[in-house]
């Protein structure tokens, strides 16, 4: 798999080689390449263009940030105009989001509305040419496409002998305290890639696999369902109804960029 770019699936020319990250770098604060105790993923043949447009990694670390704002009560209101009751505001304590730049802020869509008055934006016309947005939406997608990437990278390095020609991945979120998670009694002892950052891959039945994800306080399960044998989804995914399940698929991992994952 050596000349092949595990992003799109195609050759590469030699002029056209690039190393990317299995675990993106903005995730990993410790120094690489290698710390005592902790793992290594190495790298993984690419495009470098397909490398390069790969911005989502450059907010991941930012949106799981925002992702525990979300979730935590102390941090955030939840509101409906009272002139317009299809009008949803989310209003977010700015310190709780203190090391977010204004880029930061544009790409997810927030108004900064800290240097105005209550009577300016409370009012109907200030939200007249304001685009209807979903934080909470924007952040997860940001979060599952960047940790698929790099649960299929992993998988790819670790455990398969050829690139599938069709991916299907299902997503299940898990909010909380991820430092206090742990499946190494059931998933098998494995290294941390740094502090809160460790990964666990086991093997489901007909070659697809499960992949656990634990990054910052999210973690995220993964059902790389790579056999293409149709089965229920209440098999797979044993916990539903309860729990939320995103869906990608495609034939090639770059379309994870911007993907708008569907929920089932």
């Amino acid at each position: 798999m050596k000349d092949i770019c595990y992003l799109c699936g195609k050759l590469i020319q030699h002029e056209e080689l690039s190393d990317d990250h299995v675990v993106p770098k903005q995730i990993i604060k410790r120094k690489q390449p290698k710390t005592k105790g902790f793992d290594y993923a190495g790298v993984l043949p690419s495009h470098e263009k397909c490398n390069n447009q790969f911005g989502p990694e450059k907010c991941c670390q930012k949106a799981m940030k925002l992702i525990e704002v979300l979730h935590d009560d102390n941090c955030f209101l939840k509101r409906q105009h009272r002139d317009n009751p299809n009008i949803n505001i989310l209003a977010i304590n700015s310190a709780c989001l203190s090391d977010f730049s204004r880029q930061d802020l544009k790409y997810f869509k927030f108004i900064d509305v800290r240097n105005k008055g209550l009577s300016e934006w409370s009012t109907l016309s200030f939200f007249t040419d304001k685009t209807k947005t979903d934080p909470i939406r924007q952040s997860l997608f940001v979060s599952f496409s960047v940790l698929a990437k790099s649960a299929a990278a992993l998988l790819i390095s670790r455990r398969l002998k050829n690139i599938p020609k069709q991916w299907r991945i299902i997503a299940i979120p898990y909010y909380g305290k991820g430092n206090t998670f742990d499946l190494d009694d059931i998933a098998g002892n494995t290294k941390p890639f740094d502090i809160g950052v460790k990964v666990w891959l086991y093997p489901a039945n007909n070659g697809n696999w499960w992949i656990t994800y634990k990054a910052c306080d999210i973690v995220v399960f993964m059902f790389f369902w790579l056999s293409g044998i149709s089965s229920d989804i209440e098999e797979i995914v044993p916990f539903r109804p309860s729990a939320q399940c995103f869906e990608f698929q495609s034939t090639c991992l770059i379309d994870l960029i911007d993907y708008q994952w569907k929920q089932i």
